[in-house]
């Protein structure tokens, strides 16, 4: 019975946590604070993030590939619901790096990815 009840938490405690999203607790950076943040998008709609780690280069998790291929990189976005003409930057991807060794989204292991830009990106403001 105590291996009935400890699997009785088990499901009551993750289904719990599933049923929030976004950001608990957190605050609203400041705007344009962090321009290596970037946003990966597929016709239009953000799927993942990533790092911007060189002008040309960007790592973010090989698991965003699925199903959204091409990916179109964001830079220089605070607010993805806003335009942002001055700093809102868009850049083709013109390599996908997946490590050798990413199997499917089932699987976390080696979920990296390296994506390198068409084009260099000017810095953000």
């Amino acid at each position: 019975t105590m291996y009935l009840y400890l699997l009785i938490l088990l499901q009551l405690l993750s289904s719990a946590g599933a049923s929030e999203s976004g950001i608990v607790g957190g605050k609203i950076a400041k705007p344009h604070s962090r321009p290596y943040m970037v946003s990966l998008q597929h016709r239009g709609r953000h799927v993942c993030g990533g790092m911007l780690i060189r002008k040309d280069f960007v790592l973010t998790s090989a698991h965003c590939l699925m199903n959204a291929y091409p990916l179109t990189v964001v830079l220089g976005a605070h607010n993805l619901t806003e335009e942002e003409k001055k700093s809102r930057q868009e850049r083709k991807v013109s390599h996908y790096h997946r490590h050798p060794l990413h199997q499917n989204i089932t699987q976390f292991s080696y979920d990296i990815m390296l994506l390198k830009l068409e084009k260099t990106n000017s810095p953000c403001s």
